[in-house]
C-alpha cells in the first residue's frame, strides 16, 4: 500500500465522521426543538403528585377532634375547592361524633408511595400510611394502617386532590397446585 492511498483513506474517514457528527447534531436539535422541555417534565409532575400526596397523608392522619378548624385550614390548600367543600361537610360530622371520645390522630409516617397514572392535568397515586390514634376508649397509641388511591387534578400549575378513598388490603394465601388432568399417570389408554 503506497503513502498517498493510506492518507486518502484517513481524510475520508475524517470527512465522513465529520459529516456524520454534523447530521447528529442537526437531528438532536430538531428533537430538542420538538420537546424543550426534554423528559423532565413528566418526572416534575411524577414528583410533584408523590410530594402532594405525602403532604396530605401526614396532614391528614394528623388531628385532634378539639381543633376541627385548623385541621380544615390545613388541608384546605391540598385540595380542590369542590372537594374542599365536600371534606367540610363530612370532617363536621364525623368530627362532632367522635367529640366526646377525645380522639387524636398523630406520627403519620408514610410508608410508600406511586404514581399509578399521570397525564397533563390528572393523576392518581397510591399512598400507604401508617399512624397513631388514641382517644378515650385507647389511651395507648393505637397504630393503624391506611392504604389510600388518591385522585389528582393539575389547575394553575399546581396539583391538588380532587377526591381519595380507602383501598382494600389484599390478603394472599399460599396454596398446594393441583395437578393439570393432562400430566396424570398412566398416559393415554
Amino acid at each position: 500500500m503506497t503513502e498517498r492511498s493510506s492518507r486518502s483513506r484517513v481524510i475520508a474517514l475524517l470527512v465522513v465522521t465529520t459529516a456524520l457528527g454534523v447530521v447528529l447534531s442537526i437531528v438532536g436539535g430538531i428533537l430538542l426543538l420538538l420537546d424543550p422541555s426534554g423528559s423532565d417534565g413528566d418526572s416534575k409532575d411524577r414528583n410533584a403528585v408523590i410530594s402532594r400526596a405525602n403532604d396530605f397523608a401526614v396532614a391528614y392522619n394528623t388531628y385532634e377532634v378539639q381543633e376541627l378548624a385548623d385541621y380544615q385550614k390545613r388541608l384546605k390548600g391540598l385540595l380542590t375547592p369542590s372537594y374542599d367543600k365536600e371534606f367540610v361537610k363530612i370532617t363536621d360530622a364525623v368530627f362532632k361524633a367522635l367529640e366526646s371520645k377525645k380522639q387524636k390522630s398523630g406520627d403519620a409516617k408514610v410508608v410508600g408511595t406511586a404514581v399509578d397514572s399521570i397525564d397533563k392535568d390528572s393523576a392518581v397515586a397510591l399512598v400507604a400510611v401508617d399512624s397513631k390514634i388514641t382517644n378515650t376508649d385507647n389511651e395507648a397509641a393505637v397504630l393503624r394502617h391506611f392504604r389510600w388511591k388518591v385522585s389528582f387534578v393539575k389547575s394553575k400549575g399546581e396539583w391538588r386532590i380532587s377526591t381519595f378513598e380507602s383501598v382494600a388490603p389484599v390478603q394472599a394465601e399460599a396454596t398446594p397446585a393441583t395437578p393439570s388432568p393432562s400430566s396424570t399417570e398412566g398416559g393415554a389408554e
